[in-house]
């Protein structure tokens, strides 16, 4: 019996076809499976090396930062002035020298992880310590240790030492990590600053992993990390050293378990960082990977080959029936091919679901989002008139038109109701245009932004125009500003003939609905063209009046150049998306300048996007410009006042009268009486950029102002503004200004004005596009 269901199931050519492709799918499913292992490894290794590289790169970070606190501290007091009065003392006055000196270590060591801090003088063997103060003999100290290194510390310009506090190590000492920096005097050694780090914190910030061993060396090739005997014997160590040598990665063989070993080195200690991770439950999961997908690739052959036998006489019994049903004449004796059953069982089936698509999806909704998919140009022309023949069967061969309907003042309109109460009244708003529209419009309506809908028309009697269109988008924000107490606008696009051009008549409509600036709330707007525009020197002279009213904290002048550019903008009648974008370059400008200096911007545009000006009209613009201006520059002008801002103002007055000269931060902090870090860090947080960066802006706006009123040459003018290479200033100014200075002047002589006018500065910070 079995051997006849097997030659009856043979006979048949689609189920030997099958038969054949499911022996091969599975046969091919095994070869991948034994190729893939033999991969796997290979990439096992690539995904396994990369996140302990990152492991070791991260602790390498987090030494040298914690190297550099304390390297810092030990350079700022080398150069220190009462250093070299304490070391050029004669021995009667170091004692009193020592006391300022002292003051200094004292205020060095208050760091958590910083031992304690000492200054040595060579010459007179003295020395003074946060800990015990000033020791005309050093001998006497009680940690006296480093007096070892004095022949490495004339030698060095910086000396690392691990050591215990002492001399001896014992249960009750403290290990320390110990940085030496000389004092220089003439050319020589006549002291150095030792920064006493406490060994365990510093490296207590360093990260671990489970499975990894990691291990710090120094340039001698001593073990600096762990301390603890972790279970790999050091000469073991010294054999991965030398495996490693300066690969970045290798494998190797410790005690007869093989590991993989990642090392990185320390460009600012010097030091090697060694990771070591075991494999052997990593090459457990390989082969357990392997054995996994052979069984499968044998099940897959078992499950194949009893589903075909189970296709052929539960699948096709029905399909025999079928074809007995539609050929009676033949009495079931002939099985014929099943092949001709296609386009009967094609066409029921296309039937039945046809059918079902539409009784499970309402049509509205269909149209709603195919609408929003040409719009957001997510399908192809071919697909858009596929699905218009589908969705729009009762639609005619006329014209369609977009209508873009608006919230005037969204923002305002929508912090005036919780979300549940916006949405209702959007559905209601909804509800009243199809209740307008429907009975003179074929309609499907969108919501396409969160102030805005999207309505495709079409005319249900062919007289109508575009006349009656614009009466009945009147009549319908005439309802809505009545029962819902809304202020809307809209926009009107041109017709098209084709729903493939309906992305253009979108477009168009919303540009349309932009002259809502000039024309104001509740209207139809329904204009073709705007060909004014706004000069480009018009708004930058515009934006600098502004900025510069802001950095002097003078909300009159502020207010001042908003109502005079608005009356310009009136004047001209500028092209409503150009005056739009004016303002909300201003807006961003304004922000940035809040974030530069900390402040807390106006509650007006604490949550301030591109779509909040989009729907107001000029005077309202105008109105919000003018309150953000007022009380920012009522911010600056307290601001104007701290400390801080004027200590910055004295070092970009001395950039600017001192910027001819090969200045740095040195001197610049040389003349506020500051250190260099308090100098940067205090320019940075007041103005948002770098003392170098502002520098350079100020050098390259200098020589734009000589290129265009002088006739000296780009290497006399690079020479004035600071420049004593005439390539270097080429080079920068080409980074900032995107042409050369020669390409630069020649543009400038063809015009009244720059061709590429810098941007005005605000913030502390000069930025060109």
């Amino acid at each position: 019996m079995i051997r006849f269901k097997f030659r009856y199931m043979l006979k048949n050519k689609q189920t030997r076809l099958i038969l054949l492709l499911t022996l091969s799918v599975s046969l091919l499913i095994t070869l991948i499976g034994l190729g893939s292992y033999v991969r796997y490894r290979e990439g096992l290794d690539t995904e396994l090396n990369a996140p302990n590289v990152e492991l070791l790169q991260i602790n390498m970070d987090v030494t040298n930062r914690a190297f550099r606190e304390a390297d810092e501290k030990a350079v700022d007091l080398s150069y220190r002035t009462e250093m070299m009065s304490y070391l050029n003392a004669p021995v009667s006055r170091q004692r009193a020298e020592a006391a300022e000196v002292q003051q200094l270590l004292a205020s060095a060591a208050a760091d958590k992880k910083v031992q304690s801090v000492a200054v040595a003088d060579f010459a007179h063997k003295s020395v003074v310590s946060s800990d015990f103060g000033y020791l005309a003999k050093w001998e006497e100290a009680q940690d006296s240790a480093w007096t070892a290194w004095i022949q490495e510390i004339e030698k060095r310009p910086l000396l690392i030492k691990r050591r215990w506090l002492g001399s001896e190590m014992g249960d009750s000492s403290t290990e320390l990590l110990s940085i030496v920096r000389p004092v220089m005097a003439d050319g020589k050694a006549a002291g150095a600053v030792i920064v006493n780090l406490d060994y365990d914190l510093f490296f207590s910030q360093m990260y671990t992993h489970l499975s990894s061993q990691q291990y710090v060396y120094n340039l001698d090739g001593e073990l600096i990390y762990p301390k603890l005997n972790t279970g790999v014997r050091p000469s073991d160590m010294d054999a991965v050293i030398d495996e490693l040598d300066v690969r970045p990665f290798s494998y190797v063989k410790v005690q007869g378990q093989e590991y993989m070993a990642n090392q990185t080195f320390s460009d600012v200690t010097g030091w090697r960082l060694v990771s070591l991770v075991p494999m052997d439950h990593m090459l457990k999961n390989v082969k357990l990977a392997r054995n996994m997908m052979l069984f499968l690739s044998l099940v897959s052959i078992i499950v194949g080959c009893s589903a075909i036998y189970y296709y052929n006489y539960a699948a096709f019994r029905p399909l025999r029936r079928i074809h007995q049903l539609l050929n009676p004449a033949s009495g079931g004796s002939s099985q014929g091919s099943l092949f001709d059953l296609e386009p009967v069982i094609g066409k029921w089936v296309g039937e039945y679901q046809r059918r079902t698509f539409v009784a499970e999806r309402s049509l509205p909704e269909l149209r709603s989002k195919y609408i929003q998919d040409i719009l957001n140009r997510c399908i192809g022309i071919k697909e858009v008139r596929t699905k218009w023949s589908h969705y729009f069967h009762d639609w005619s061969a006329d014209s369609l038109t977009v209508m873009v309907v608006s919230i005037d003042r969204y923002w305002q309109w929508a912090a005036s109701f919780m979300e549940e109460d916006r949405m209702l009244l959007k559905y209601a708003l909804q509800n009243i245009m199809e209740e307008v529209l429907a009975p003179a419009w074929r309609m499907v309506c969108v919501t396409a932004k969160k102030d805005s809908f999207v309505v495709l028309l079409q005319p249900k009697d062919e007289a109508a125009d575009a006349g009656e269109l614009r009466l009945d988008a009147e009549k319908l924000i005439e309802i809505v500003s009545r029962h819902l107490n809304m202020s809307v606008s809209a926009g009107i696009g041109p017709e098209v003939q084709d729903i493939s051009a309906l992305e253009q008549s979108h477009a168009a409509a919303r540009k349309i609905l932009t002259y809502r600036l000039y024309e104001g709330y509740g209207r139809v707007h329904a204009h073709a063209a705007w060909d004014k525009h706004m000069k480009a020197d018009m708004e930058e002279v515009w934006s600098a009046e502004i900025i510069q009213g802001l950095q002097n904290g003078d909300g009159g002048a502020n207010a001042a150049a908003v109502v005079k550019w608005a009356s310009l903008i009136r004047e001209h009648g500028v092209e409503p998306e150009q005056v739009y974008r004016a303002a909300d370059h201003i807006l961003e400008e304004i922000l940035d300048m809040t974030a530069a200096r900390s402040m807390d911007p106006p509650e007006e545009i604490n949550n301030y996007n591109w779509s909040q000006v989009q729907t107001m009209d000029l005077t309202d613009i105008e109105q919000l410009l003018c309150q953000v201006t007022v009380k920012i520059a009522e911010q600056i002008q307290v601001h104007s006042h701290t400390r801080e801002y004027k200590r910055v103002q004295d070092m970009i007055q001395y950039m600017e009268e001192h910027m001819q000269e090969n200045i740095g931060l040195q001197d610049i902090a040389g003349h506020v009486g500051m250190s260099v870090s308090s100098v940067s860090s205090m320019f940075k947080e007041e103005t948002g950029t770098t003392v170098y960066d502002y520098l350079t802006h100020l050098r390259i706006a200098k020589a734009c102002e000589l290129l265009t009123e002088s006739d000296h040459k780009i290497s006399s003018i690079a020479s004035m503004v600071g420049y004593q290479n005439e390539n270097s200033f080429i080079r920068v100014f080409r980074k900032i200004k995107a042409v050369t200075p020669g390409k630069f002047r020649e543009s400038s002589k063809s015009s009244s004005r720059y061709a590429d006018l810098p941007k005005p500065r605000h913030s502390g910070i000069f930025e060109d596009t």
